[in-house]
């Protein structure tokens, strides 16, 4: 979570904590705080939101390890292991780029990227970087090039990317925080600096509750349940978390005969 980005917004007109301040006039207590808001924020909405940057160096399965990313089987990739395929309501077993019976491996100029992706900033291959409009994505996973090459086969993990033989994509993984996030992260972070500095005026709940029986006064620790799911007591922040966690989904019956229908939707740019 440290490399992805959470903003931290303050209401206006709302005034901030009195952050201390070092000899440079820096305040190493307020990110410090902000970091810790937004990464508990980030924990209760199931890590759904967040901008990471991601530098990857794709590998196709048929130069090294058993992972591949690119998507579709082409010319150039693995034949690999015999794979069953639906044909005209029968299972066979096929290996691209041997097809029969009417099948298509048809090679595609796309690679499968861990996303969401918010944005690609650079693509470089050979140690050049290519044009914007040579690639784009698809389906928000999609890296799908333009401009009639197909993507490098394998490369060398060894080189530096500013070589021959190599590539890399850098690109932004993640979903933007919604302004309610932003704010809600703002808030938490004063209240938990208040906490720390044991300010009266925090408005986090004691997580002690004192129960007396037959004249005797005990305080015990709760459990935390509320706490794991994001109710802090402060509405503002239990709202929106609220607002934004997902339900589990209702199960669902699926049929291994019935094709799945696959489509495509430019996401970027």
């Amino acid at each position: 979570m440290a490399t992805c980005v959470w903003p931290v917004s303050y209401p206006e007109g709302c005034p901030e904590p009195n952050w201390p301040k070092n000899e440079d006039g820096d305040t190493p207590d307020k990110d410090l705080f902000e970091e810790m808001a937004a990464d508990l924020l980030w924990n209760w909405t199931n890590r759904s939101f967040g901008l990471c940057p991601m530098q990857v160096r794709p590998c196709r399965s048929g130069c090294s390890g058993r992972s591949s990313t690119f998507a579709g089987r082409g010319p150039h990739a693995s034949l690999g292991p015999w794979e069953p395929m639906l044909v005209g309501g029968a299972w066979y077993n096929v290996s691209c780029p041997t097809c029969t019976l009417g099948c298509s491996c048809t090679f595609v100029p796309a690679l499968h990227l861990p996303g969401p992706i918010y944005d690609v900033l650079q693509v470089v291959v050979d140690g050049e970087p290519l044009p914007e409009d040579a690639y784009r994505v698809d389906n928000y996973s999609l890296l799908v090039r333009l401009d009639g090459q197909p993507w490098p086969n394998c490369q060398d993990l060894n080189k530096d990317v500013s070589e021959e033989g190599t590539w890399e994509v850098f690109y932004t993984r993640g979903t933007p925080v919604p302004v309610g996030g932003q704010v809600a992260a703002g808030v938490l972070a004063a209240e938990l600096y208040k906490a720390a500095c044991r300010d009266k005026s925090c408005n986090l709940p004691q997580r002690i509750q004192s129960i007396t029986r037959e004249g005797v006064t005990m305080a015990v620790m709760d459990a935390f349940e509320d706490v794991e799911k994001g109710r802090t007591g402060i509405w503002l922040i239990d709202s929106w978390v609220a607002s934004v966690s997902k339900t589990p989904q209702r199960a669902t019956v699926r049929s291994v005969d019935v094709p799945v229908r696959r489509g495509r939707t430019t996401t970027w740019p």
